[in-house]
């Protein structure tokens, strides 16, 4: 997918990705923790840190910004993993396919930084588009489990 970048985070994405999740389908759809803006751009500032234990890029077709791709609970030094997580709110980006050259390209990155084995991945066992997505890059379901009377998926990938 030629047209596709990933670019660096800045705050003016944090913001807009803030008002974007606050979509009710979108919201269905992801397990987000539900924080204020206030919250996120803290978060953000943490990611930017020495050290730290999240790092994300956001999702660019064409230059234009339409969601975030990121890695959290970095651990380089007793699991060896990371947990993933990517959003598309652009619905109009939905379905073409590149959810799966992001997932690809970021673990790609992702296992080139940092000094762990296996990428981890939650989903609700309804986002039909998000399972496909992590199976389509070579996640392997590992469990099924209820939380807050919503079923869900874990997935993982290993390092080659």
């Amino acid at each position: 997918m030629e047209n596709l970048l990933l670019k660096p985070r800045t705050l003016e994405h944090v913001k807009v990705f803030w008002e974007k999740s606050q979509d009710q389908e979108i919201d269905k759809m992801f397990p987000f923790n539900r924080n204020t803006l206030d919250d996120a751009i803290k978060l953000y500032e943490e990611s930017l840190k020495p050290n730290s234990r999240s790092f994300g890029k956001v999702i660019s077709i064409d230059g234009k910004y339409i969601g975030d791709i990121w890695c959290y609970g970095i651990d380089e030094v007793d699991a060896k993993q990371a947990f993933i997580s990517i959003v598309i709110f652009d619905k109009t980006y939905w379905g073409k396919g590149i959810g799966k050259h992001t997932i690809e390209q970021f673990c790609q990155l992702v296992f080139g930084i940092y000094d762990i084995n296996k990428l981890c991945a939650f989903t609700y066992k309804d986002n039909k588009r998000s399972i496909a997505v992590l199976e389509n890059a070579g996640f392997k379901k590992i469990e099924e489990f209820e939380e807050d009377d919503v079923l869900s998926c874990y997935y993982e990938l290993l390092r080659l």
